[in-house]
């Protein structure tokens, strides 16, 4: 990678965390930033106490469908060992302008290195446990829309979600069905893109035969996968434990503000909230905090924008700064 590349990366980087700062400190502008700070400072510590432990316990969930998938292509990596991998790729995916994606390219030469495996199952090892990993938002949120549907309280914002999960929804299954049962159908079009690049001597020959057996490597790999429709229901389920420690942090957030959480608000917070992951800033940063703040005003009348602001900074505080800095020290460790 040359340097005007790597020049082009780090000035990516910078502008979309400015954005994300922007984005805050615009909301603690509004809030009234003395009031802001005031609120985080009011928080019962015993409860961020709980809030942290529940919080950090969604990396254990994610990381352990990666191990799951390590295992099912026979990658001779440990349960620590995956837990690490795991927390250096929540890093890599903090650092890319696209939500929680984007990272994945990036850890799998972090996982072909540190397992002595290949590139292509590793890129697929990674790509298939995000898939998994999302679902559970997919389906909560599906849960919510129709509890809203049902007490007759949906309205513009709402419906936006919907559609927002309908597009979503669409892409990961499309997504998950091409690449787990259709990869034939999908490889026979990219082959045939191939060889008419081949034909008109747009591509050497070498470098289409090279891209077409990583292809093959990639197609059997996935191909593995998809047979085992025990396993992938398995750590779908496993999967669907994410959303609740994240509920749990919140719960106890609010407690510690001293809000009184009902189970729907803190619910519909949390899923709706997380839709604001798939942003185009570093991780959702900003993003995520503005949803969840608007959320919790719109849902808890009697709270005002600055606690709501400090309850959505203290669950990020909780569920996902943490996880940058424990990804730096892992990716430190596995690269050395």
């Amino acid at each position: 990678m040359n340097d005007k590349v790597v020049g082009k990366l780090k000035n990516s980087k910078i502008v979309w965390y400015a954005v994300s700062s922007l984005i805050l400190l615009s909301l603690a502008y509004v809030a009234d930033f003395g009031d802001f700070i005031s609120a985080l400072k009011s928080i019962n510590r015993f409860y961020m106490l709980l809030s942290l432990i529940s919080g950090l316990s969604v990396f254990l969930v994610w990381g352990y469908v990666w191990h799951s998938f390590f295992e099912e292509l026979n990658m001779q990596i440990s349960l620590f060992k995956s837990y690490k991998i795991f927390m250096a790729g929540t890093l890599m995916n903090s650092i890319t302008p696209l939500g929680q994606a984007g990272g994945e390219p990036f850890m799998a030469f972090v996982i072909s290195d540190n397992a002595e495996t290949s590139y292509e199952k590793a890129l697929s090892s990674v790509v298939s446990a995000d898939l998994v990993n999302a679902i559970p938002f997919i389906a909560y949120l599906i849960v919510a829309v129709i509890y809203l549907l049902a007490a007759g309280s949906i309205n513009n914002i709402v419906w936006q979600a919907v559609y927002l999960l309908t597009g979503i929804g669409v892409i990961l299954a499309a997504s998950g069905y091409i690449i787990l049962y259709k990869r034939s159908s999908a490889a026979a079009k990219i082959y045939g893109a191939l060889d008419y690049l081949e034909t008109k001597s747009i591509v050497e020959r070498r470098h289409i035969e090279a891209v077409k057996r990583k292809m093959e490597e990639i197609h059997s790999n996935f191909s593995r996968i998809g047979e085992n429709p025990k396993h992938l229901v398995r750590v779908t389920a496993i999967s669907h434990l994410a959303p609740l420690t994240q509920y749990v942090s919140m719960y106890f957030i609010l407690l510690g503000l001293g809000i009184q959480p009902g189970v729907t608000g803190v619910f519909l917070t949390i899923i709706l909230g997380g839709l604001a992951m798939w942003s185009p800033t570093p991780g959702g940063s900003g993003t995520v905090e503005a949803a969840m703040s608007g959320l919790l005003v719109a849902l808890y009348p009697g709270i005002g924008l600055d606690t709501a602001l400090a309850a959505a900074v203290l669950f990020r505080f909780t569920t996902y700064w943490p996880g940058i800095l424990i990804g730096y020290i892992s990716l430190i460790d596995l690269k050395r």
